[in-house]
């Protein structure tokens, strides 16, 4: 699907850029949400300056898309109920469970359909360079983009599970109502399928009427071959 982004008339679509430690995806969609470009640029973009970042940037946006949406990978994140959270209170959440470096920026986003606010940090080189290339766009957190994009509002039960490279995403939703939001390392199959396992043991899930969907595992089919030794499992479109 790669494609030369210059080929492209810029303006009647839509450019979404993905950060990782590892480097950065971009692709651009039409205003169907039908994916016309994609490109792979991998470097070791966390310890990167800002001004690197910029520079490494710049060529890739020489067009004027229409929207442009920035997803940026961290595994330091929280996720609260809107009721309870406060702007100001948004450090002191996220260090329940994690003690961000002092060069990291903390930053939230509320998640209106889901009643929660999604908050995260991510290095403040990276952010800085977002900030001065894109100042009126809002960061987000790869799980925040996958709960609103992926996960449905509905009353049904389910086990959402996005693979990164070593790290697997999990959203748990029973009733319609999130269960369980959660990252978790694995090096092989068994290891994917193991923490699988463990969440319907730990969390008292339904195999029968809990559906299990994974996404973002085409490169990786043995972790769906060896899951669905143990249960059903759908791939996520």
């Amino acid at each position: 699907m790669e494609q030369a982004f210059e080929s492209l008339n810029a303006n009647e679509y839509h450019l979404s850029i993905r950060f990782s430690p590892d480097g950065f995806d971009l692709w651009v969609c039409n205003e169907l949400n039908v994916q016309l470009s994609s490109k792979r640029v991998s470097v070791s973009l966390f310890s990167f300056s800002a001004c690197e970042i910029v520079k490494l940037l710049t060529p890739e946006l020489l067009l004027n898309y229409r929207t442009v949406r920035l997803i940026c990978e961290s595994d330091q994140y929280t996720f609260v109920p809107a009721p309870v959270f406060k702007p100001e209170s948004a450090a002191d959440f996220l260090h329940f469970q994690f003690n961000p470096a002092k060069n990291n920026q903390i930053l939230f986003n509320p998640i209106p359909q889901w009643d929660s606010v999604n908050i995260f940090s991510i290095p403040k080189t990276v952010h800085d360079a977002l900030s001065q290339l894109f100042p009126d766009t809002r960061i987000e957190h790869h799980l925040g983009y996958f709960l609103t994009e992926n996960v449905k509002l509905q009353n049904d039960s389910g086990v959402y599970i996005s693979v990164r490279s070593a790290m697997m995403d999990v959203v748990v939703i029973v009733n319609g109502v999130i269960l369980l939001i959660n990252s978790f390392s694995f090096n092989t199959p068994e290891d994917f399928t193991y923490h699988t396992l463990n969440l319907f043991d730990k969390l008292h899930l339904d195999i029968e009427n809990c559906n299990v969907v994974l996404y973002n595992a085409d490169k990786k089919p043995e972790l769906q071959k060896t899951l669905e030794l143990y249960l059903e499992v759908t791939k996520g479109d």
